[in-house]
């Protein structure tokens, strides 16, 4: 995986006989099969995904790992449960979206990786899951990993900032967005949810839409 959003892959553009149609661009790089190989044929465009192995546990002490992304399509951010600035709001908005989508709880998940794992115990994620009165039973708040292993993740594979800086209130900075991934592990959006001038729910209402939009691209249903 490439550490900046760069390329956007439009892959709505691809309309070749007996090629996909994609509602949503691919975000990362991209090739082109040269020749047959695994689940692909020549002149196939092979799009970047999360590949990064991982094992995270979840609130309720149960284990989450890379494979978990498969099946599903995720809604993700990155967050510590100390953030004294922006995680509450960003909170509060996914609380929200999965408000907002409880009619497509089966097929979608959302998560949120602690970038401060060694105070983030599972018990702590507890706590403010219930300070923040969330129910979704579809949310996944995750930690366990190593720090610095979280970081390079939300950096090189969910295209996020999230690293420590002394300076920063609370002592890491991290970004406020929202990632969509399909349920192939490949990013689809970035959603600022926190923009100013009534941008960021906008945003919010647009990744909504676009979570819809993925779900008729892979499962053929209606928006």
């Amino acid at each position: 995986m490439k550490y900046l959003l760069g390329l956007l892959v439009i892959g709505a553009l691809i309309s070749c006989e007996n090629k996909p149609k994609y509602v949503l661009p691919h975000l990362g790089y991209h090739e082109i099969a040269t020749g047959e190989e695994e689940g692909y044929e020549k002149g196939d465009t092979i799009f970047d995904y999360i590949e990064e192995e991982f094992s995270f546990l979840t609130q309720d002490s149960l284990p989450f790992t890379n494979k978990d992304l498969e099946g599903k399509i995720s809604i993700a951010k990155f967050f510590f449960t100390h953030c004294p600035t922006i995680c509450p709001p960003m909170t509060g908005q996914m609380d929200k979206l999965a408000e907002n989508t409880k009619d497509l709880s089966d097929k979608i998940q959302f998560l949120s990786f602690s970038i401060d794992p060694e105070r983030d115990t599972v018990n702590r994620l507890r706590v403010y899951i219930d300070r923040h009165d969330i129910t979704a039973k579809n949310w996944y708040f995750l930690t366990g990993e190593r720090e610095a292993f979280v970081h390079k993740l939300g950096t090189q594979s969910f295209f996020v900032n999230a690293i420590n800086e002394p300076n920063a209130e609370g002592g890491y900075a991290h970004s406020p967005h929202f990632i969509l991934v399909d349920r192939t592990k490949h990013v689809r959006g970035v959603y600022d949810v926190l923009e100013r001038d009534g941008k960021g729910a906008e945003n919010l209402k647009r990744l909504e839409a676009d979570i819809r939009k993925l779900l008729k691209e892979e499962y053929g249903e209606n928006e």
